[in-house]
């Protein structure tokens, strides 16, 4: 018997784990975009008011006042996104028409509005291979997912020829884009390094005995990682005041999603139980920021610990004498917001975490520290890059509770990169590429 072609393998385990849901993601198959009649090339937008409108008419709330001072042109066939491309590009991701379930957040949007996405779409495709900047080619793939989500269900002017044609020519664009990024990730080359870092549990830092500060440990309710955070810096005889479970009432959309989760290389189940907080440490439940807020000043905290909590509030950030300290898992500022770790390897940037003092712009905090996390082996890639991350936070507590004052605070510059919600498409893109599995062909590297 002749064993399957690895692509073959990749191929079967990619939709294995990224099923296309057209309803609940705005998701497409490629080949189902390709299988469409051609008619001529994809039309390229060329101004901004038009899809503003669309957003405005579809999500009045989320776009309020968005046109104000906005950029009003976009110029043809650019080789760098424009102001016009950024803000809208921010603009589209900020809102909520591309959270599940998408068929109810783009329920209205029309074959004239879908028309104008698609033009969009192409212009971004394009855009995306003239920069390198592949948030333009997400993005499209979005706009795409929504149009298709309605050729899909309806009929009438969604099947007009023009419309049709429109779809296929852009989806020869994301053909393309898509062969040179799957050929880009199969041409990496990726070095088999060993952990520098404990995948089971953080090493507890070496300190002083000197107690000068008051931790809270606000963590996501039953989050297995503040559990062992908590143990590793009572161990280490970190001052743990506190912690708080933050368990809101309202967890949103319960459809299964592939938006749900970040990117991370397939990997063995872990234990299906979380580590407990010593019993010594008094624990608490919030189920409203204001909830949060007030267990935070009740506990008298000097500094928060983040555990795989979403964007904090103002006034939560407030509630404690010297912040709040976040472990993020990308390079800051270059690689800050959703999915760090699946853009990081699909822009050949190393997979690097980040402890920073929590601002309210998201991930835009001064940063305190930062370590990187070797890509291979890529099936402990997770466990590894989340005991980076608590690794960072003791640290930082550490030198808190030594000190009673933050570690050096470096500014991060307002140019920063900010990343969004990877498309299934991107993600299945990444499980058929080395990143994700050890058992490929490896190339040899000969050292000088």
């Amino acid at each position: 018997m002749t064993a399957a072609p690895a692509s073959e393998h990749a191929s079967a385990r990619v939709e294995a784990r990224h099923p296309v849901r057209v309803d609940i993601d705005g998701d497409f198959a490629l080949d189902d975009l390709l299988a469409l009649p051609e008619a001529g090339p994809a039309r390229r937008l060329h101004a901004v008011p038009t899809t503003l409108a669309a957003l405005r008419r579809l999500h009045a709330a989320d776009d309020a006042g968005s046109t104000a001072g906005a950029p009003r042109e976009l110029v043809d066939t650019p080789s760098a996104p424009t102001e016009a491309d950024a803000v809208l590009l921010h603009r589209i991701e900020a809102s909520s028409l591309f959270r599940p379930p998408v068929r109810e957040q783009v329920a209205d949007l029309s074959p004239e509005v879908g028309a104008a996405w698609l033009a969009l779409a192409a212009r971004w495709v394009d855009l995306s291979q003239s920069s390198g900047d592949l948030r333009f080619l997400n993005t499209a793939c979005k706009l795409t997912g929504a149009a298709w989500l309605h050729y899909e269900r309806a009929g009438g002017l969604w099947h007009e020829p023009g419309l049709t044609g429109q779809m296929a020519a852009v989806a020869r664009q994301l053909d393309e884009a898509t062969d040179r990024l799957r050929r880009r990730l199969a041409n990496r080359i990726v070095l088999n390094e060993s952990a520098g870092i404990s995948e089971e549990a953080p090493w507890p830092s070496r300190r002083g005995t000197a107690d000068q500060a008051r931790i809270t440990v606000l963590a996501s309710a039953g989050s297995r990682s503040a559990g062992r955070l908590v143990t590793a810096a009572t161990t280490a005889g970190l001052p743990i005041q506190a912690v708080c479970w933050y368990a809101p009432s309202h967890t949103g959309p319960t459809e299964s999603s592939n938006y749900a989760s970040a990117w991370y290389p397939p990997a063995a189940p872990g234990p299906t139980t979380s580590p407990e907080v010593p019993s010594g440490v008094p624990t608490t439940t919030a189920h409203s920021w204001d909830d949060v807020a007030a267990a935070v000043r009740a506990t008298d905290a000097d500094v928060v610990l983040l555990v795989g909590m979403p964007v904090v509030p103002d006034h939560v950030l407030g509630a404690a004498r010297l912040g709040v300290l976040n472990a993020h898992n990308g390079a800051l500022p270059s690689c800050r917001g959703m999915d760090a770790v699946g853009w990081a390897l699909l822009n050949n940037q190393p997979v690097v975490c980040s402890l920073h003092l929590a601002r309210p712009m998201v991930d835009a905090g001064e940063v305190i520290a930062a370590h990187p996390v070797p890509i291979a082996p890529v099936d402990t890639l997770a466990a590894r890059v989340k005991a980076t991350q608590l690794q960072l936070l003791l640290a930082g507590a550490a030198h808190i509770a030594d000190t009673g004052a933050l570690p050096d605070l470096t500014p991060q510059p307002a140019a920063g990169t900010q990343f969004y919600r990877l498309h299934p498409h991107l993600k299945r893109l990444l499980d058929a590429s080395p990143y994700a599995y050890d058992d490929g062909p490896r190339r040899t590297v000969i050292q000088p």
